[in-house]
C-alpha cells in the first residue's frame, strides 16, 4: 500500500511540473496606423499560434483600448496582428509585453510599427523645453520627444520612444530648461512602468514612478 501512495506521489509532481506557469499581462493598445482593425490577435513571437480576438469588435483610429492576456511566465515577445476591414493583415513583430505596458501601433513608410508610451510628469520646479530619451549611454539622443510643447511644473505628458535595445530597461533621459541648462536623469527603469516623475533632491535630477 506504501509503495502505491509512493508511485501516486511521485506521478503526482511529475504531472505539475509540466504545467507551465502562466501570468496575466495586462497593457493599453491604442491605434494610430490611420486603419479600423475588425480583428486583433496575439501569439507568441515568430510562432504563428494566434489568440481569439483581443478587441472583440471594431478597433478604430486613434481608440485605445485596455487588454489583458494569458502568457506563459518566460515568454515577454510577441506578435501582433491586426484585420483592416478589407482583410488586410498587419503584423507588428515583437512587442515586449514584459516591458511595454502602452504601445501605441502605427504605420510608417507603408510598414507597421509601435512606439513605447510613457506618462511622463515634471515634478520640478523648471520648465523643460525638450525632453530627449536614449536606451543605450553615449548613442545619439534623436528627436526632441515633446515636440512643440513644453513641459511645465506639475503637468503630465505622453511620450513615445523606438523599442531600443530590447534587453534594456534602464534608460537615460536629458530634459532641456529655458536656460539651454541640462538636467540628465540617469538608469530610469522604464520596464512594466508606464508613469515617469522627474524630481530633483539636493540639487540633483532623479527620477520615480507613480502607479
Amino acid at each position: 500500500m506504501k509503495k502505491s501512495y509512493l508511485i501516486f506521489f511521485l506521478s503526482t509532481i511529475i504531472f505539475y511540473q509540466k504545467i507551465p506557469a502562466q501570468n496575466e499581462v495586462s497593457f493599453t493598445l491604442i491605434n494610430k496606423t490611420g486603419f479600423d482593425f475588425v480583428d486583433v490577435y496575439i501569439s507568441p513571437a515568430d510562432q504563428n499560434q494566434w489568440s481569439e480576438d483581443l478587441t472583440l469588435g471594431l478597433f478604430n483610429n486613434f481608440e485605445q483600448k485596455d487588454l489583458r492576456i494569458k502568457t506563459k511566465s518566460e515568454i515577454c515577445s510577441y506578435d501582433l496582428k491586426a484585420v483592416r476591414l478589407d482583410s488586410t493583415e498587419l503584423v507588428f513583430k515583437n512587442l515586449n509585453l514584459c516591458k511595454m505596458l502602452i504601445v501605441t501601433l502605427l504605420y510608417e513608410f507603408d510598414e507597421p510599427a509601435f512606439v513605447q508610451d510613457l506618462i511622463l510628469e515634471n515634478h520640478t520646479d523648471y520648465t523643460f523645453m525638450e525632453i530627449y530619451v536614449r536606451d543605450l549611454p553615449n548613442s545619439p539622443w534623436g528627436v526632441n520627444v515633446l515636440g512643440t510643447n513644453a513641459l511645465t511644473p506639475r503637468e503630465k505628458t505622453f511620450i513615445s520612444i523606438k523599442q531600443g535595445n530590447s534587453k534594456s530597461c534602464n534608460y537615460e533621459i536629458k530634459a532641456v530648461l529655458i536656460n539651454r541648462k541640462e538636467l540628465i536623469y540617469k538608469n530610469v527603469n522604464i520596464c512594466n512602468q508606464s508613469h515617469i516623475v522627474l524630481l530633483r533632491y539636493q540639487g540633483k535630477p532623479y527620477s520615480s514612478f507613480d502607479w
